[in-house]
């Protein structure tokens, strides 16, 4: 076998299709012998892993990383096949590795780097290997150069999705594992139809790698890729995990056409901006609902024009621009799904929280029915922004050390609850948690089937008095119902 693609697990349930590797099979697809391997379906991946790479015996292995759950296994498992294979090539890919490559490769575990899209660097990189060259001078790559790490620039301009062939979904097996039931509907999956975003907020991960580019594949590629998910698989429901699926309201004007027209019984969600959505004509907002859109992820982040800036999140969005499009989403009958980033540096952040705990409110005010989400500021590598400028200053710096990140504090960083960063106190950390604890009571999130009528009811009466006379420091009574009951967070694991 020439290739082994792994998947490390990202989810104790609820599983989705692993995107990444069906896009880099799509490229290689007839070209070289490789397996998709998925690690959320593995009881032992450290063990298990390396006993098919002895069987197998690929030339290379190609490991996907998300900050989080697959980066801390991700760790382990390349270290046990660096010790175990010392002459396998090892490549990462994937977020974690896109913008940390230097600590990646200062590890002596993995071997290259491929940062942002790579399903043609990839290709040209398993092409390199079967001439016995080393890659070096690929678009995107990055590796050691005796004792300091080389980035290669990017592949510019980025390659079009609608130049990649669709997904080679039998590689992965027998679907209906990654098909579960949401909110959305019963047979539910995720796709992804563009690369990157056009703006550069200093919060966002997807900044350092696209640089505001933004490509997406074309209305009716898109239809394509749904219908045939819907006709093979009877899939019902699709997460379109673009980071910004609504760029382009042409695009998405004239896919939710291709779905209507080919009567694709479908209900689907996808991320965009509120200045964005703000600026869509109703005409475009009730064709997307009547082709199924239910509900819109979208970064409200703050209240507030000042740290929006700090957060540099560009175009024109304002804490009106939120407030109007909540109201403007509830007369199309579609669910908008805010969130808050809070706990960012600033002078007085107790203060900065309770602003935004009320702005909060208002959104509630306006349209009951928005879900909030909320994140605690974790820094993302973009020197050069007010927002990672100001937590350097504060003293916050990355592990030198990839086995670092594998420590409890950088585990609370990758998941936005806890980043122990310089200026938030325990204090803070409280009043965020306690508060959303009090919000999650009043305000039951949409996405946690589980709950059934009577449980709902409990639980708001359990709010219900706090909320209304602001007090939600130590909701005990609400946690242990949150315990008992497996209260699902959306932010932790979907809807």
């Amino acid at each position: 076998m020439d290739l082994l693609l792994y998947n490390p697990r990202s989810a104790r349930s609820r599983h989705r299709v692993p995107m990444s590797l069906l896009a880099l099979g799509s490229a290689l697809e007839g070209r070289f012998d490789y397996r998709i391997l998925d690690g959320n379906f593995l009881s032992d991946p450290v063990r298990q892993v390396p006993e098919i790479v002895a069987s197998e015996q690929p030339s290379a292995v190609g490991i996907t990383v998300m900050p989080g759950p697959q980066l801390h296994e991700a760790i382990p498992l390349t270290r046990a096949l660096r010790q175990t294979f010392p002459n396998l090539r090892v490549v990462w890919g994937g977020y974690f590795p896109s913008n940390h490559p230097d600590v990646v490769l200062r590890s002596g575990l993995v071997d290259f780097v491929l940062r942002g899209p790579s399903e043609v660097s990839f290709l040209e990189l398993m092409d390199s290997f079967r001439r016995d060259g080393d890659g070096r001078d690929i678009p995107g790559l990055s590796c050691m150069d005796g004792d300091r790490p080389v980035h290669n620039p990017a592949r510019q301009p980025m390659t079009h999705p609608d130049a990649l062939p669709p997904w080679p979904y039998p590689r992965i097996g027998d679907m209906s594992k990654y098909l579960g039931r949401s909110y959305l509907g019963e047979r539910t999956t995720s796709m992804h139809t563009s690369y990157g975003c056009p703006f550069q907020c200093s919060f966002c991960a997807v900044v350092p790698i696209y640089e505001g580019g933004w490509l997406g594949r074309s209305a009716r590629l898109v239809a394509d890729d749904v219908e045939h998910v819907v006709r093979n698989f009877g899939v019902d429901a699709i997460q379109f995990c673009d980071n910004n699926f609504f760029t382009s309201f042409k695009r998405v004007y004239e896919f939710s056409g291709e779905v209507l027209r080919r009567g694709l019984r479908v209900s689907w969600w996808g991320e965009g901006r509120p200045d964005t959505l703000l600026n869509y004509p109703d005409e475009v907002l009730s064709t997307m609902r009547r082709a199924g859109c239910r509900m819109v992820f979208m970064g409200a982040e703050s209240g507030s024009t000042e740290r929006l800036r700090q957060m540099n999140k560009g175009g024109t969005q304002t804490g009106e621009t939120v407030l109007h499009l909540a109201e403007r989403f509830r007369q199309h009958d579609i669910l908008p799904e805010f969130s808050f980033v809070l706990g960012g540096p600033a002078e007085g952040v107790g203060a900065e929280i309770d602003r935004e705990v009320r702005f909060i409110r208002e959104v509630k005010r306006r349209n009951p029915d928005s879900e909030i989400i909320l994140y605690v500021y974790a820094p993302v590598p973009t020197p050069g922004s007010d927002l990672f400028d100001a937590a350097s200053q504060e003293g916050f710096a990355y592990p030198e050390r990839l086995e670092d990140w594998l420590r409890p504090e950088w585990r609370g960083l990758d998941l936005r609850r806890d980043p122990r960063t310089p200026w938030l106190k325990p204090r803070h950390i409280s009043k965020i948690a306690d508060f959303e604890s009090v919000l999650n009571a009043v305000y039951p999130t949409v996405s946690d089937l589980r709950l059934r009528p009577y449980q709902r009811r409990l639980l708001k009466a359990l709010g219900r008095w706090r909320y209304a006379a602001e007090v939600y420091g130590l909701p005990y009574e609400i946690r242990l119902f949150h315990r008992l009951f497996r209260y699902r967070q959306p932010e932790e694991e979907g809807f």
